[in-house]
């Protein structure tokens, strides 16, 4: 860094590595003020989550990194910190450090004007990245930075009194965000990517300010540990008296699925029944694979029969299961479970649960990424999944709209055929499986996928982190709070209760439909069971299946067809 503390006129590779080091540490003891700035007050509010788990994987490439060109070390940011970004807010904060490095490539050094246009590419990335630009988010925040900047470097300031001058101009533009995007106003918060970025370049000041040459210290981040619900085990056993796998597809008309589960239910273990009136998905773990089949030959056609002997191959699949499961930190494709054979299309799903999990895989899943409401997957997670798959082609169901964009950018950087289906829940994501058909074209199979997504509506339970009063409803810290498709509904103090408001909105009482019901790892089996015959109850001519989610955080999550 040329230039005493007040008059820096260039900044080096070193100079940058230490400010964003730096950043990312003041960010890290932040990031809760930043998440607890969700609109809505549900409990995975994680925007700043996400954005300082973006910046530690950058930060950690750079922290061993000995290069001092600034156009190496802007390089190396860039990327490592896409391969780790997580979330709509560390996916496009990503984006701005991709463009920033495009204006700083092949510089030892860069003055101030050259920082300028640098950060005009890094929103010109940004915007790019995002196919629906939304006011009143981080972009405009980052777009109101480049332009305070761009004015205050015509008037001759020093680098220091430049950041200043950008994070001004930032605070200005996150002040007003409120006016651009209603949902912010009504809730009483400003963006929280916006403010984010605002705290991230506030590190990068204090490092500026203090003329540090100094390393700083990484460590004191610690990387998120992912829990035992979070991380599918790998190496469950199974029960040895029902050693066959077995699956099939039964077609028909006026299917019952409530008939047929207590058809099967003693015919084995693992049993899942999933589908609709025309469609089931049947997978069970059976010692007599023929009688279930007959069984549901009755129902009937049946197609798509695979049955597997677990006891040949639970030695050879300790790795992978024989389900697909990857583990997201292998990432190069010779490591991909070698039992798998090459499939024409392949799909990879991000899901919550171990029930969530065990269902998609049930239904023809070949990978499944751990993640969605509670921890959103990097890139780098979704990029190694997309490779270890035995295919070609790869379908991505992402399940949550914070997952979307990471999957996106993923399927940019593989050289595969992909397709991102647009799926904003986990049961937005289990009907659009059933919905897959490995003998059909990329095509036909995105087409069919996105419209049964859509004929799907998702409710959710959870409960209030603090008192909020959004579309119209006042809602006290620790209500059980109902959304349905993201859409802050009902407010009350019992799970029962509320579930049942909420179905009032949604059910017609005049046709038959089929509600599914996924129960939370906080909900036991008989809690489950009891809201389950309450809503037989009060809807007789509704059809109610009963699952085990597994998911954190929600107590249901439910599915309305």
């Amino acid at each position: 860094m040329s230039g005493n503390g007040s008059e820096v006129a260039l900044l080096s590779g070193d100079d940058l590595r230490n400010m964003f080091l730096q950043g990312t540490l003041y960010f890290e003891k932040h990031k809760e003020t930043i998440n607890d700035l969700n609109v809505f007050p549900v409990p995975d509010g994680d925007t700043g989550t996400n954005m300082a788990l973006t910046l530690l994987a950058a930060s950690r490439e750079l922290h061993g990194v000995s290069s001092s060109s600034i156009g190496e070390i802007s390089r190396i940011a860039a990327r490592s910190a896409l391969m780790g970004a997580r979330g709509n807010s560390g996916v496009i904060l990503s984006q701005l450090f991709q463009g920033i490095a495009r204006g700083l490539a092949g510089k030892e050094e860069a003055r101030l004007n050259e920082l300028g246009r640098a950060f005009q590419y890094g929103i010109v990335y940004a915007y790019n990245a995002v196919s629906r630009p939304v006011e009143g988010t981080i972009l405009t925040v980052a777009r109101e930075i480049a332009r305070g900047s761009r004015n205050a470097i015509q008037d001759k300031i020093n680098m220091v009194e430049l950041l200043g001058v950008a994070i001004a101009s930032g605070k200005k533009a996150l002040e007003r965000t409120p006016e651009l995007l209603p949902v912010l106003k009504e809730a009483g918060v400003v963006d929280a990517g916006g403010l984010g970025l605002i705290v991230f370049l506030e590190g990068c000041l204090n490092t500026l300010i203090r003329h540090s040459t100094v390393e700083l210290p990484i460590t004191h981040i610690s990387p998120h540990k992912e829990t035992a619900e979070e991380r599918i085990s790998l190496q469950e056993e199974f029960d040895k008296s029902y050693p066959y796998c077995t699956e099939l597809i039964i077609k028909g008309e006026s299917l019952s699925l409530t008939s047929l589960r207590i058809k099967l239910e003693t015919m084995g273990e693992s049993l899942l029944v999933a589908g609709d009136t025309g469609v089931i998905k049947v997978h069970i773990h059976t010692g007599n694979p023929g009688a279930v089949l007959e069984t549901c030959l009755t129902c009937g056609s049946i197609h798509d029969i695979k049955i597997d002997n677990m006891l040949d191959q639970f030695d050879k699949t300790r790795w992978s299961s024989g389900d697909g499961l990857t583990d997201p930190g292998r990432a190069s494709s010779q490591n991909a479970p070698h039992l798998i054979t090459t499939l024409e299309i392949a799909v990879v799903v991000v899901a919550a649960g171990e029930g969530i999990a065990e269902i998609f895989k049930s239904m023809g899943a070949d990978c499944i990424v751990p993640g969605g409401q509670s921890m959103n997957p990097p890139v780098k997670d979704l990029v190694d999944a997309i490779l270890n798959v035995k295919a070609n082609k790869v379908i991505i169901l992402p399940n949550n709209s914070n997952v979307q964009f990471a999957a996106e950018q993923a399927a940019k950087l593989v050289d595969k055929e992909i397709s991102v289906i647009d799926t904003k829940s986990l049961p937005q994501g289990l009907a659009a499986i059933l919905a897959f058909d490995r003998t059909k074209s990329m095509a036909d199979n995105f087409v069919e996928m996105c419209l049964r997504a859509r004929q799907v509506k998702t409710l959710e339970i959870t409960y209030a982190t603090r008192d909020a009063v959004v579309n119209g409803i006042t809602v006290k810290k620790n209500d059980i709070i109902g959304l349905t498709d993201g859409e802050l509904l009902i407010s009350g103090r019992n799970i029962n209760e509320t579930v049942i408001e909420l179905l009032r909105n949604v059910l017609n009482e005049q046709e038959e439909q089929i509600v599914s019901l996924f129960y939370g790892k906080d909900v036991t089996k008989s809690q489950a069971d009891e809201l389950a015959h309450m809503i037989e109850d009060a809807y007789p001519e509704t059809e109610v299946e009963l699952q085990y989610g597994g998911q954190p955080l929600y107590h249901y999550l439910i599915s309305v067809e």
